[in-house]
């Protein structure tokens, strides 16, 4: 199965990636403001704050940086990756005031949101209740266990999985719930699919075109 955007014919496999891969049209770039600038080979982006860097001197300026993205490059085609982490040195309330501002944006553009999330599933969950979205909420880079991504899923996520993650988690999802990502790992993506098919007894193309087509959904269907 192949997608077609501005005459440009490609297969996307990544939906979340720090590293751009040779084949650039295969993944989706994760870019901040301090990102800039992004490479000119790129296909697909998605613009986002990371909770990580959210300060107060500067989160307004990120966040007119996602908005401008949004608005005016055709290659956002989602925001993030962006949400909440209790680990992390940012106060929390702050986390909780930008990401609001964030899923505000994602919605108003209808652009899936790739989000980060440490230590706060429960947050998340009550603020998808609270917004009902329109757009997909996809947890990247997805490392819990079966009972919490069938929860997740039951709550309407999408699950995307990397290199480390609960085999039994993957393999307890319905298959049109399941994406695939590179984040910051150098291992390639089509041996992330290896693994993964292998995982649900499947052939790697018949689990291609079925995440294909979750993401043709997802992300081409506005």
């Amino acid at each position: 199965m192949t997608l077609y955007r501005n005459n440009h014919q490609t297969m996307l496999l990544d939906i979340h990636t720090h590293r751009l891969p040779s084949s650039a049209s295969s993944a989706i770039l994760s870019c901040s403001m301090w990102n800039t600038p992004i490479p000119n080979e790129t296909v697909f982006l998605s613009a986002g704050i990371h909770p990580w860097y959210v300060s107060e001197a500067d989160y307004k300026d990120q966040l007119e940086w996602v908005r401008t993205m949004a608005a005016t490059d055709i290659r956002t085609i989602a925001i993030g990756e962006a949400g909440l982490d209790k680990l992390c040195q940012t106060p929390f309330e702050l986390q909780l005031k930008v990401f609001r501002e964030i899923i505000s944006i994602a919605e108003h553009y209808r652009l899936p949101l790739i989000l980060h999330a440490v230590k706060t599933t429960n947050e998340l969950i009550a603020l998808k209740k609270e917004y009902c979205p329109h757009n997909a909420w996809i947890i990247h880079g997805f490392r819990g266990k079966r009972e919490l991504a069938q929860s997740l899923v039951r709550q309407g996520f999408y699950l995307s999985f990397g290199s480390k993650y609960n085999h039994e988690a993957l393999q307890s999802i319905p298959n049109d719930r399941i994406l695939i990502e590179t984040d910051e790992d150098e291992q390639s993506v089509h041996s992330l699919y290896q693994e993964a098919a292998s995982l649900l007894h499947t052939a790697e193309e018949e689990l291609k075109d079925r995440v294909q087509t979750t993401i043709n959904q997802l992300f081409f269907s506005r």
